[in-house]
């Protein structure tokens, strides 16, 4: 794991087995409608690793995109 990309993505599969405890955490996973996703997000976001997951989500999302 030598690129911070790569580190970010080991550490985003650890939280997401770490989150596979909450049966929550799978609802939200499998919820295909935006609304209920976003309701989901809400509740979810009362545990810690939730966030960090959310940002880390979103940060390989943007890291690993294609320009343009």
């Amino acid at each position: 794991m030598s690129t911070p990309l790569a580190r970010a993505q080991a550490k985003l599969r650890e939280i997401e087995q770490e989150l596979g405890k909450y049966p929550d955490f799978q609802l939200y996973l499998i919820a295909k409608a935006d609304k209920d996703r976003a309701r989901m997000e809400r509740l979810l976001m009362a545990i810690p690793a939730f966030a960090l997951w959310c940002k880390l989500r979103d940060s390989v999302v943007l890291a690993t995109a294609s320009p343009l």
